[in-house]
């Protein structure tokens, strides 16, 4: 896993294209010897290699019969992290062919260590093109092979939160006395699940399920394993309240309801419900203990929140009505999904259901009565309105952000709880706020029963459409 030092020689004529670095004779009109040094980590994609060459030292001898001249090259030059280096040699080749002797040399610059090094003889030709030549480039640096080097990782079995980090520690040693200026090649087998840095720190990612990471620590015959644990991303990423809405009266039985909190993380496990923190934006009309517990106050409307963390939240409307004066307070509301405050996507239809809860009314007759109903024109398109408990109404959209619901003598029998007198379908069209607003003014001369609007209460409502 210690990298290997390949040096690659091609030669070209002066007119040829070199795309790599030259050793250059163009200029001389003779040929140009190329060297491409390429420096490979045989751990694969995700290795951090510790301590290792960034210099290379390069001579080339030309070599006659009367032995070894005098150097044309002796220079040494910086490898980049890449691993790539780049010098021009001018090189002269006598006869038809010369022969040259190149000595490669890998060098640490922090304390002069030669790592690698290799020597070959490559005969340059001037007639074509030579194909590339390799010279045998070993590890000559501390800890080579047979040595008994032997290579440490600690700390072992860490718990990381998600963020948290730490410094590795790596110790080679040979028996038992320790060697310092070792290359050590760093591969992170679990990239899905922490950082490799390459100062050696450690840095956990945020993942949803976490679990075991580990970190391969390797010189040359001899490897060991980091060994950590990934704690999962218990941070609340959405909380739900049911029932989505609540209704009340300001009389036991009735004027309390118990809310419950449906906490999860970001990949949907459930989390303690206690994360949630309750609060009534109105508690003149219902308060919420820290619990859930709702208690109707006054007549009217209030929003009671749970949130679970910054920006981590969802809320209900809860409507308390009047049961002391006969018949009570009916409430009206207007739900996305069952809710009073739904989600939903761009392209996606949406059904808001327009409802009248009489659980505070003793059993009467529902009125003729128009329902408007009003909507942002740039979220929501309406498409059609489908029946609910009663006969279908008569739909009147006057308007492309409004319409009347007209229902006539919708129940002659009576009714009571919780009556949905109408689906109205949309298609979300934009992202934004819906807000659509019910309202039930009575438009019609002739009541055949009961007129519910004096004491009616409407609840507020929206929907939020995303992208």
């Amino acid at each position: 896993m210690i990298r290997r030092l390949v040096v690659g020689l091609t030669l070209v004529t002066a007119s040829g294209m070199v795309a790599c670095a030259e050793w250059a004779g163009s200029e001389l009109g003779g040929p140009t010897l190329s060297i491409v040094p390429l420096i490979a980590i045989g751990t694969g994609t995700g290795t951090v290699l510790l301590d290792d060459l960034d210099q290379l030292h390069v001579l080339v001898v030309p070599i006659s019969s009367a032995g070894v001249g005098r150097a044309v090259g002796d220079t040494t030059v910086p490898v980049d992290a890449a691993g790539n280096a780049t010098l021009t040699v001018p090189v002269v080749v006598v006869g038809k062919a010369q022969p040259f002797e190149v000595t490669l040399e890998g060098i640490r610059s922090s304390d002069g260590a030669v790592l690698y090094a290799g020597v070959d003889t490559v005969l340059v030709s001037g007639a074509g093109a030579a194909q590339p030549v390799t010279v045998p480039v070993s590890y000559v640096g501390p800890c080579r092979i047979g040595s008994g080097c032997v290579v440490t990782v600690a700390p072992q079995d860490t718990t990381l939160t998600p963020g948290g980090s730490f410094v590795m520690r790596v110790s080679v040693d040979s028996a038992l006395i320790l060697v310092t200026g070792v290359p050590v090649a760093l591969t992170n087998l679990t990239p899905g699940l922490i950082l490799v840095g390459p100062d050696r720190t450690v840095t956990a990612l945020l993942s949803p399920t976490g679990g075991p990471a580990r970190v391969e620590a390797a010189i040359r015959g001899s490897a060991d394993t980091l060994r950590l644990t990934v704690a999962p991303l218990t941070a609340p990423a959405a909380v739900l309240v049911n029932p989505g809405y609540v209704t009340l009266t300001t009389l036991s039985p009735g004027n309390t309801a118990q809310l419950t909190a449906v906490v999860t993380d970001i990949a949907g496990k459930p989390l303690s419900s206690s994360l949630a923190t309750w609060s009534s934006r109105t508690p003149s009309v219902a308060t919420v203990s820290s619990t859930g517990l709702v208690m109707g106050v006054a007549p009217g409307s209030a929003i009671v929140a749970a949130m679970a963390a910054p920006g981590v939240a969802d809320s209900l409307v809860v409507m308390v009505g009047d049961a002391l004066t006969p018949p009570g307070s009916p409430i009206a509301l207007a739900l996305v999904g069952g809710r009073s405050f739904g989600v939903g996507k761009v392209a996606q239809p949406m059904a808001i259901d327009v409802v009248v809860d009489l659980k505070a009314v003793p059993t009467e007759l529902l009125g003729s009565y128009d329902a408007r109903l009003t909507w942002n024109a740039g979220v929501l398109r309406f498409d059609s309105t489908q029946a609910g408990s009663f006969v279908f109404p008569v739909v009147i959209p006057d308007t492309a952000a409004g319409g009347i619901l007209r229902f006539h003598a919708t129940d002659p029998v009576g009714a009571t709880g919780l009556q949905t007198l109408a689906h109205v379908w949309f298609t979300a069209t934009g992202p934004g706020a819906s807000s659509h607003v019910l309202s039930l003014p009575v438009l019609s001369a002739a009541l055949t029963s009961l007129d519910l609007t004096p004491r009616l209460l409407v609840a507020p409502g929206g929907a939020t459409i995303g992208p």
